[in-house]
């Protein structure tokens, strides 16, 4: 195992060798030590090649146990920059290296038919003297000499995980761009991981960052904070290490642990950094909806969702089974009801499969609840039929030939029509609930980065084209103003434009008895929408903690909790977590649900003293909004005590001894987006400045 040399093969062998240096001087060769002082078995000591050093360099690197000894004199000890000046007139080569008569690994050379060096190799040396042999690998070398330096100490906050406690890991070197004396690779099984040490820890909120490599495509890994559960991290694909955040640990005071356990493995893990999180600022969401037609329920769900932002999460239950079962043994109801509209697919109508989703969200909205929609989205066409790839699987990549790309790209194919047909087959559901006035935060092509639907299968491009073809068939063309569009990716790459999101989400699995805040992929999806979109959990497999989700500022408008054995089972979610879940004040639930639809929006109003006399005066008031659709009607309140309103205009005025309401009138009630309306009147009394209350509908 390569436990203490820690160099870059891939690095050696294919960066482009430095031109020849010329011998070291006097003053430069002090940490030198010269090969040929070494001990040599099998090789020679020669000086024909140019551009050695000291009297000479070692040669004769042909048979499989010729080596040279080197004595590094009076070390202190610990890590080490080693530098090899070498020479590889016969092209690129590999030598095999010992410290202290231990096998560390080898080192990779680049051709360099005069003498160069090779940098970026790391020992861990004893105190006092130590020895470093090279052993024919892959022969026909020369060694002129080799340095070593004490390394610089890590940055601040940085942790090895080398240094960690490996469970079915390995420590490796053979990547380039690590640091410390090497990296953790070996994440082949499901209960592989290696544990970091924190060690003298103040406590308190730190961010989280792991560097990383991801050779062989995009992974995902566990992490675990002092034994308990703290969520998935996505790693990109990168083939060199990087670095990427992931999200929050609340630390103790004193030592603590972060484990990373191999989930979807084949990566590799070079270090951990924390650092002391700053203070939340105020988030920027507004509640603004991206379709300006938006219906006044669907301004009006947003708008409560976007003020509850940060205060409180809202429950959620998918599938209308597991709804009444939460609703019978938890004794509350979720406020959000999840339904699918996955059997309104035309390819699993014609195959006999009746919805009754629609019909459930239908009456959760008589509840007073609160909509949200996926669709398993049968393939239109290719469906495989065939013992583990059903019909009734077809929204699975591998159960189904349908070809993404290839239909997109031909608007003429039949496969293309077949996409139409089937977005036109869900608008009809749509509209059932549009016409009964049910706001939808509606999540179609959920999960597309995974690959595993057809809608992601081939890529983030065809994926991102679909949900835009999708918004502008259900928004453009069949004028389906109700839904509030709720994408379900974290990856950049993957996303389609502010213009056609409202909310961003991902959907949570992590293992079970973790009940994590999943803070990592909530950072990285506020990035994403560039804290301007409310986020949500928009499936999760086991609940977030509310004191955890709480502690450590994750905003998580809502989460709505998987069907069946997730939710019943009493394992993924013991029913007294369920039970705590629900009876938390930071969790709203069915019972505490305002009446959202009417949720006004903000508006300013400013007011102006036109004139005033002795018994008088006449005031103008103007109001403005920033939504980004019409007001459906308005409403400004200020305080009135003195006098009495005698006559108005462009406004219904009322007073109650204390307060004086303004209303719209017929033809100012739609006020446009950064447009304003004024409206005045004439009171007796004295003016005064009043702070004013504005509201839209």
């Amino acid at each position: 195992m390569r436990l203490l040399l820690l160099v870059s093969l891939i690095a050696l062998a294919l960066a482009p060798p430095a031109a020849a240096s010329a011998p070291p001087t006097a003053s430069s060769s002090a940490e030198w030590i010269e090969a040929e002082g070494g001990v040599l078995s099998g090789t020679a000591v020669e000086a024909t090649v140019e551009g050695f050093s000291g009297t000479g360099y070692v040669t004769g690197f042909d048979e499989a146990a010729d080596s040279v000894t080197i004595t590094i004199p009076d070390s202190p000890g610990g890590l080490h920059d080693l530098t090899v000046r070498y020479a590889t007139p016969y092209g690129p080569k590999q030598t095999a290296v010992a410290l202290n008569g231990t096998p560390i690994g080898e080192v990779a050379l680049a051709e360099s038919a005069t003498f160069t060096e090779a940098t970026g190799a790391k020992l861990v040396l004893a105190e006092g003297d130590n020895t470093l042999t090279f052993t024919t690998a892959w022969g026909w070398y020369l060694i002129d000499a080799i340095k070593v330096a004490p390394s610089a100490p890590p940055a601040p906050g940085v942790h090895e995980a080398e240094d960690g406690v490996l469970d079915g890991t390995v420590v490796e070197s053979s990547v380039a761009g690590f640091s410390g004396r090497g990296y953790v690779g070996g994440f082949d099984q499901a209960a592989d991981s290696v544990t970091i040490t924190i060690p003298n820890s103040p406590g308190g909120l730190h961010d989280l960052a792991i560097f990383y490599a991801t050779p062989y495509g995009a992974k995902t890994a566990s992490l675990a904070l002092n034994g308990s559960g703290l969520g998935d991290v996505s790693f990109p694909e990168h083939p060199t290490f990087t670095t990427i955040p992931a999200g929050k640990v609340l630390l103790r005071p004193g030592d603590n642990t972060v484990t990373i356990t191999n989930n979807w493995g084949w990566y590799l893990i070079d270090a951990i950094k924390v650092t002391p999180s700053a203070p939340r600022g105020p988030h920027q969401v507004t509640g603004a909806l991206t379709d300006p037609a938006a219906t006044a329920e669907a301004k009006g769900l947003m708008r409560y969702l976007a003020e509850n932002y940060g205060h409180t999460i809202l429950s959620g239950q998918q599938d209308q089974a597991s709804i009444d079962w939460v609703e019978r043994n938890i004794g509350k109801a979720p406020a959000i009801g999840g339904y699918d509209l996955m059997d309104y697919s035309p390819s699993r109508v014609e195959r006999g499969t009746v919805g009754r989703d629609v019909d459930h969200a239908l009456a959760y909205d008589t509840r007073g609840g609160i909509v949200t929609l996926a669709w398993h989205w049968n393939a239109p066409s290719g469906l495989i039929d065939q013992p583990g790839k059903e019909w009734w699987r077809g929204f699975y990549t591998d159960a189904t030939t349908f070809d993404l790309a290839a239909a997109l790209a031909d608007p003429t194919s039949t496969d293309y029509k077949l996409l139409i047909r089937d977005m036109d087959a869900i608008a009809v559901q749509l509209k059932r609930l549009a016409d009964a006035k049910v706001p939808v935060l509606w999540r179609p092509l959920h999960e597309a980065e995974g690959g595993w639907f057809w809608w992601g299968a081939k890529g983030a491009e065809p994926a991102k084209q679909l949900y835009r073809l999708l918004h502008d068939r259900l928004v453009d063309h069949h004028e389906l103003h109700n839904l509030i569009w709720v994408w379900n990716s974290i990856s950049p790459d993957w996303y389609p434009g502010d213009d056609v999101v409202d909310v961003v989400s991902m959907d949570s699995y992590p293992p079970q008895g973790d009940h994590g805040p999943v803070i990592g992929p909530y950072e990285r999806l506020v990035e994403l929408g560039g804290d301007r979109k409310l986020v949500a959990l928009g499936e999760v497999g086991s609940i977030p903690d509310p004191d955890l989700v709480r502690a450590y500022e994750a905003r998580w408008s809502w989460f709505v909790t998987w069907s069946g054995s997730f939710i019943q089972d009493g394992v993924v979610n013991p029913r007294d977590f369920v039970h705590r879940v629900y009876d938390h004040a930071d969790v709203v639930t069915l019972d505490e649900l305002p009446d959202f639809k009417k949720t006004p929006g903000d508006c300013t109003a400013t007011l102006r003293v036109v004139a005033q006399w002795g018994t008088g005066y006449h005031v103008e008031i103007t109001l403005r909004h920033q939504e980004n659709s019409p007001s459906a009607g308005w409403q400004v309140t200020w305080p009135f005590t003195n006098g009495h309103v005698r006559h108005a205009w462009g406004a219904t005025i009322t007073t109650d001894g204390t307060t004086a309401t303004a209303k719209n009138v017929a033809w100012n009630a739609a006020v446009k987006p950064g447009e304003s309306t004024t409206f005045g009147y004439l009171a007796s009394g004295s003016p005064t400045a009043p702070a004013l209350t504005c509201a839209i509908g």
